[in-house]
């Protein structure tokens, strides 16, 4: 479930660099799925540069939105009248951290791309993400950039096959709100009943 928040993240770089849609970007966002093979494709110079690629480093429980009933137990969360099924959430809170790398083949791209990711996250900044499981509901969450943290700017990082270098910056970032689910499903129970009602007049004296 973790690849709904690596989605949600690069959809919102991708409009934060292209409000357009990213139809006319000319900046390539990979989240962590679309890593793998990226140094290959560098060595090959078949990638376009600047790109900003983004690794989730670590994934912790949050302890202080730990809640025993909802981890355990579970609540109901929704209702399959077709199947008379009903689901039942469990919640884990999840803290995250990633790492935001931007490459570009000359400092003014770099630079100009981490001011827009620096103004957008410098405070919590919110976004959801649909859950693809049997609740179909959304989740809220926060990230920003991690505080008493060094943005590392390196040039002459990697060699670059035609260009000769890449210049790279790094900048931590850091997930809360987040959540991992879980539902089991228990069969509905069919209950009927007949209610009888009587009325009268009564004359009260």
């Amino acid at each position: 479930m973790l690849w709904i928040y690596d989605n949600a993240i690069a959809d919102d770089l991708a409009s934060c660099i292209d409000p357009s849609g990213g139809a006319n970007s000319n900046v390539k966002v990979m989240d962590p799925g679309m890593m793998q093979g990226v140094l290959a494709q560098i060595q090959e110079d078949r990638i376009l540069f600047p790109a900003i690629c983004l690794f989730r480093t670590n994934v912790s429980l949050d302890n202080q939105r730990y809640n025993f009933s909802l981890q355990k137990k579970g609540v109901p969360a929704c209702y399959d009248s077709d199947k008379n099924e009903i689901y039942i959430e469990r919640v884990m809170p999840i803290k995250m951290k990633y790492v935001l790398c931007i490459l570009a083949t000359n400092t003014v791209d770099r630079d100009e791309i981490l001011r827009e990711i620096m103004f957008r996250y410098n405070s919590t900044y919110f976004l959801t993400a649909q859950i693809p499981y049997e609740s179909k509901r959304k989740v809220r969450f926060g990230i920003s950039i991690a505080p008493d943290t060094d943005i590392d700017s390196e040039s002459a990082s990697l060699e670059y096959v035609q260009s000769g270098t890449l210049y790279q910056s790094r900048i931590e970032l850091v997930v809360e709100g987040a959540v991992q689910v879980d539902y089991t499903s228990r069969h509905g129970i069919s209950m009927e009943s007949e209610i009888v009602a009587k009325t009268g007049i009564q004359n009260l004296k």
